[in-house]
């Protein structure tokens, strides 16, 4: 009897653990960049620095093959097209041939290798958390629950793998940003400044958005934990929780926490869902601005090669599409160091009970265990136990049992 009361006041104290978390999860703010966070995982990246310049090679490679596209294009329509030239094509549809193998092969590369570095740093990343709970006190696992625990070995640890593949794209979509500019303005350099006109605009919809998703991607990754929490403390505990009739009350709080990481994905989902528009209606912008002034620029002679013009609104697509993956990349981003945030966080907590440095190595002892005066206590204003008096003979054997028995 005495066992089922201090089940039911675990059970209520629920929810004082809960908001315990909460406070230490919402230190964190979701930055876009935390430099601790990508300093300790190069730890676990750089045994595989082999595989990584590989990727970065494939990368390169494949981002060439983008930007050459729309310039052979060009030459096929501007050079052999326009002068009957049969030869001169068949060379060029080879060469796009040749540049088809060449993207199959580099982005094949490319996602074996990412795929493997990436699962392996999350083999070490997961062992070295699991080790890493095995040592901590009872205290830490009195003050969080099992759930949000294991919500960081799990979850946590699958965002933050993604950070490793969004380092390397990004890279590669900088420089094909970096290329197709440099053949824009080399092409045409006044049709290339009114083409990035749109890119100002483009910033000023990423800093107001970018402070909107901070909020709800914290908040989509507090309510996941609270949902993991709920559901392993009830599993766990469900002959508490039937002993005690709070099935009920336990559904309705689940239900409250399910609602939360429901509410907090669809905002996330709408923020995600009005970026990519915005995108998209910049990408019409910039190819608007290219046929209206472009055409302005051929009608008047300004502009001798129409073949020009095919080359840039070819670009402009190519141009927006780094673009576009470097906006979804930076909601995933913040997702990432919020992870990376939460896992370090739980790497660095120190074991509050420690061996002694001069403690000496008990092999085999023999004889009585005499406890006198003892107490112990998860936090200095709770006590557990108190002047505890304990004789334990050979032989015997003695358990302290908690609340949940």
């Amino acid at each position: 009897m005495m066992g089922g009361m201090g089940g039911g006041g675990r059970m209520g104290g629920g929810m004082g653990h809960l908001q315990e978390a909460m406070a230490i999860d919402k230190d964190d703010l979701g930055r876009a960049y935390n430099h601790k966070v990508v300093v300790r995982l190069l730890a676990y990246v750089r045994p595989f620095w082999r595989r990584l310049s590989l990727i970065m090679v494939a990368v390169l490679v494949y981002t060439l093959t983008i930007v050459s596209m729309p310039l052979l294009i060009s030459r096929a329509i501007g050079t052999y097209v326009k002068t009957d030239d049969l030869e001169g094509l068949n060379l060029i549809v080879l060469a796009l041939l040749a540049i088809a193998l060449l993207q199959l092969g580099s982005q094949y590369i490319h996602m074996r290798m990412m795929a493997f570095v990436g699962q392996r740093m999350l083999l070490r990343l997961r062992v070295d958390l699991f080790k890493h709970l095995q040592r901590l006190s009872m205290s830490f696992y009195d003050r969080n629950e099992t759930g949000r625990v294991m919500s960081r070995v799990q979850n946590d640890v699958q965002q933050l793998q993604e950070l490793v593949s969004m380092v390397v794209s990004t890279l590669a979509d900088v420089v094909s940003l970096t290329g197709i500019v440099g053949f824009m303005i080399y092409m045409n350099p006044r049709l290339a400044l009114i083409t990035l006109t749109v890119v100002p605009l483009l910033i000023l919809v990423l800093v107001v958005w970018q402070r909107y998703a901070r909020t709800a991607f914290l908040r989509a990754r507090l309510a996941i934990s609270g949902v993991n929490s709920g559901l392993q403390e009830n599993i766990s505990g469900v002959r508490v929780v039937q002993s005690l009739n709070r099935q009920e009350a336990n559904i309705e709080r689940f239900d409250t926490a399910n609602f939360e990481n429901m509410s907090a994905n669809l905002q996330a989902t709408r923020l995600q869902a009005l970026l990519f528009p915005s995108v998209e209606m910049l990408t019409a912008m910039g190819l608007a601005l290219v046929v209206y002034f472009g055409g302005i620029m051929v009608i008047e002679g300004s502009l001798e090669d129409p073949t020009v013009l095919l080359a840039f609104a070819l670009f402009i697509q190519r141009f927006f599409d780094p673009i576009r993956n470097l906006t979804m990349q930076y909601g995933q981003l913040q997702r990432a160091m919020v992870s990376g945030s939460r896992i370090f966080e739980l790497l660095d907590m120190k074991p509050e009970v420690a061996d002694s440095p001069n403690a000496v190595e008990l092999f085999k002892a023999e004889g009585e265990v005499r406890y006198e005066g003892v107490g112990f206590r998860y936090t200095d204003d709770v006590p557990v136990l108190q002047d505890i008096d304990l004789h334990i003979a050979p032989g015997e054997t003695v358990a302290i049992v908690g609340p949940t028995g």
